[in-house]
This record gives structure tokens, C-alpha cells and sequence, in this order.
């Protein structure tokens, strides 16, 4: 047995910041599927409306991780390791972040189309935002069933790469075929934030794997 489960093993944990993770995992999961409905949508109108429940839901994320910072102070024993659970935090919190970016670009910019791969990355995020959830909900049980978490982790990693191949193709595919470099401009940009937010969800993956090693 290794030292940390020792540790592990005759400390009382603080099992009340799970819940929060948990929490935070589930905003970035309704942000992800109501960012793919606005991506979906070329009412403007609706736009705006699905913009407005993301950016709560990103203000909610913001509000849970300053708690989990607040009450990490104010513990004697955390779950694992502090530096790992404030990184896992800035890692979420990124995520929600260019969920957030992205969908406001998108609403803001008005592109005079959006193209069909920008649905397909949107789908991606969503996919990488159910993973976050499902391995978040394994931190509970790392030192029984570690190899759950590991496999939502590794689509995490498995799903950056996706979002990468969409990206560069769609970049190719744009500057052979949009001729206004306005409209290019608008659409890249937007394409480059939600590419950033596959990035992002798989630092967690990485955070998440991180924990488990220490830790299982």
C-alpha cells in the first residue's frame, strides 16, 4: 500500500467537495448541450436566449469553484491532494469558459452561415463535457474502481484529437472556399474557441488520470 493510502486510510476525508465537482461538471454539461442547440439554430433571437442560460451557467461554475477554493482553506484534510484539486478547478472552469467564449462570439458575430463542422465540434464538446461528468462522478470510488474514470479520461483525450482533425480541416476547407475575409474572420475565430474548449477538456482528462495515479 502506498503511502497516500495509508494516509488515505486512517485520516477522515472531507467528502463535500465531490458533490461540488460533481456540480460543476453537470453546468458545463447543460452549457455544452445549450451551446450545440445555438450552434444549431440561425434564429438570432434564439441565440441570444441560449446565450444568456450559458453565461449562467458559467457565472454558477464560477460562483461553485470559489467555494471549493473558500472551504479548501478552511479544511484540515482534503480528498487529495490541494494543488490538484485548485488544477482541477482552473480546468473546468476553463472549459465553461470557452463554452461560454465561443457561444458569445457566435451570437455576437452574426457569420452569414455556420457551417456544418461547427456542429460537428459542437458535438464533440458535448461528447467531452459527458466524460468530464462521468469521471467526476468516479473521484468518490478512485481506490476501488480507478479504471472508470481512467477510460472517461482517455475518450477525453481520444475526442481532443477529433476536435483537432475537424479543426484543421475545416481551416483548409475555409480558405479555399470563403471569399470575404470579414465572414472568414468571424467564423475562424469562432472555430479556434470552441477547438480550444476540446483542448481544455482534456487537460481535465489529464488533471482527472493525474489524480488517480497519486491516489488508487
Amino acid at each position: 500500500m502506498s503511502l497516500n493510502n495509508i494516509f488515505a486510510a486512517l485520516l477522515p476525508k472531507e467528502d463535500k467537495f465531490f458533490p461540488q465537482y460533481q456540480a460543476i461538471a453537470d453546468r458545463i454539461v447543460m452549457g455544452a448541450d445549450l451551446f450545440t442547440g445555438l450552434v444549431g439554430t440561425e434564429d438570432h433571437d434564439k441565440q441570444v436566449e441560449l446565450y444568456t442560460k450559458i453565461k449562467a451557467l458559467e457565472t454558477e461554475c464560477d460562483h461553485l469553484i470559489i467555494k471549493v477554493f473558500e472551504e479548501l482553506n478552511d479544511t484540515f484534510v482534503a480528498p487529495f491532494d490541494r494543488e490538484d484539486m485548485h488544477q482541477l478547478c482552473d480546468d473546468m472552469d476553463d472549459v465553461m469558459d470557452y463554452i461560454n467564449a465561443s457561444a458569445k462570439r457566435l451570437m455576437l458575430y452574426r457569420p452569414a452561415r455556420i457551417p456544418a463542422k461547427a456542429l460537428h465540434m459542437a458535438e464533440v464538446i458535448l461528447e467531452g463535457a459527458k466524460a468530464i461528468q462521468a469521471a467526476t462522478r468516479e473521484l468518490p470510488y478512485m481506490h476501488k474502481r480507478p479504471e472508470i474514470a481512467l477510460q472517461q479520461c482517455e475518450k477525453l483525450h481520444d475526442l481532443e484529437h477529433e476536435g483537432d482533425d475537424v479543426y484543421d480541416n475545416f481551416v483548409k476547407e475555409l480558405f479555399e472556399t470563403e471569399n470575404d475575409v470579414k465572414e472568414l474572420i468571424k467564423i475562424e475565430e469562432i472555430m479556434q474557441n470552441m477547438e480550444e474548449a476540446t483542448d481544455r477538456a482534456n487537460h481535465v482528462g489529464k488533471t482527472i488520470k493525474t489524480i488517480i495515479v497519486k491516489y488508487s
